[in-house]
């Protein structure tokens, strides 16, 4: 009797921890906060997520993909280049590439500065000397 009881309460325990969900990733790892005086594994203190508006161009040419630099000065202004032909199966209709391009552009031009395409030519132009990439 005594082991029947301590087989089925050692087997609930067991199922039990099968049971248990495992935590994510971003419970283990710290967040990036350096004060002191705050905790620094709490929800309020990780770092923020940004999400990025696409711009959906049909080539490459004049917008250097795959740099790192012209990577990084798109995502300050808040958006990034998206290189999709349209004669792809997936792509989207021409319609709904102009109203995004149109929507992200309006909102560039309302956060950042009229002039938003004339400051990111400059950083491109820029950039483009610093990697030395002149050709393409």
């Amino acid at each position: 009797m005594r082991r029947s009881i301590f087989f089925f309460a050692y087997f609930f325990i067991c199922f039990a921890s099968f049971a248990q969900r495992e935590k994510p990733v971003e419970d283990h790892l710290p967040t990036e906060n350096l004060e002191m005086r705050k905790d620094a594994n709490k929800a309020s203190n990780k770092p923020k997520r940004k999400t990025y508006s696409f711009i959906y161009v049909p080539n490459a040419d004049k917008i250097l993909y795959g740099n790192p630099c012209v990577l990084e000065a798109t995502h300050k202004m808040g958006f990034e280049y998206l290189v999709e032909p349209s004669y792809l199966n997936t792509s989207r209709t021409w319609e709904g590439k102009f109203l995004n391009n149109l929507w992200v552009k309006t909102k560039l031009v309302v956060t950042r500065s009229p002039f938003w395409k004339v400051i990111l030519n400059r950083k491109i132009k820029k950039c483009r000397k610093m990697t030395g990439d002149l050709v393409g």
